[in-house]
């Protein structure tokens, strides 16, 4: 794996997070103090289902992926790219056992923060409440979203909405995770990819 630039990689964090609020330098400095870069590798858990979660990740390259076991198959929740935070948030502020698996779907580069060094600091600056605010929102409109396509939409009307949204999504994801994130067979989107293309 290649070594990241840490220069770009804090820049590149810098400005996600200020797409959230606007941060002064001091600010800054204070989220990069909890802050701690970490590789993983393909495959590697950072989250079990049952464990309760202690930390965030913010991703800088590669790919994660949450699952959860129904019955023994694994159902694909979400998948985290370059830029995405990934967390089990409820678990993280309840204390409550994780719903989910977090894994590297790729070799992965991440920074992470540990919530016993991440909560004092977000609560000592007025604007990180405003960060917090924004964020979850912007997570609640996007978790709305993705629910509403298996309310309202057909498999293959899934899948038309990630070649015209995520397209990514259609070219890092392995077959099998993306039938399973469409809430449909392997065979199945095999037979909507063909119609399509």
């Amino acid at each position: 794996m290649e070594q990241p630039d840490q220069a770009i990689d804090l820049e590149r964090f810098r400005k996600r997070l200020e797409s959230f609020a606007a941060l002064a330098d001091h600010e800054f400095t204070l989220w990069k103090s909890i802050m701690h870069q970490k590789q993983v590798g393909k495959g590697e858990v950072l989250l079990k289902e049952g464990q309760v979660c202690r930390q965030f990740y913010f991703i800088l390259h590669g790919c994660l992926r949450s699952f959860s076991l129904e019955e023994g198959r694994e159902v694909n929740l979400s998948f985290y790219f370059e830029d995405d935070f990934a967390c089990d948030f409820e678990s993280f502020r309840k204390e409550e056992p994780a719903k989910f698996y977090l894994v590297a779907m790729e070799d992965t580069v991440v920074y992470f923060g540990r919530k016993k060094e991440a909560v004092p600091v977000l609560q000592s600056e007025p604007a990180f409440s405003v960060f917090l605010f924004r964020f979850f929102q912007d997570l609640f409109f996007s978790e709305s979203q993705h629910s509403n396509t298996f309310k309202l939409m057909t498999p293959e009307q899934r899948y038309n909405f990630l070649l015209e949204n995520k397209s990514h999504y259609l070219q890092r994801i392995p077959l099998t995770h993306l039938a399973s994130y469409l809430g449909t067979s392997r065979e199945t989107l095999t037979r909507i990819r063909k119609k399509i293309n």
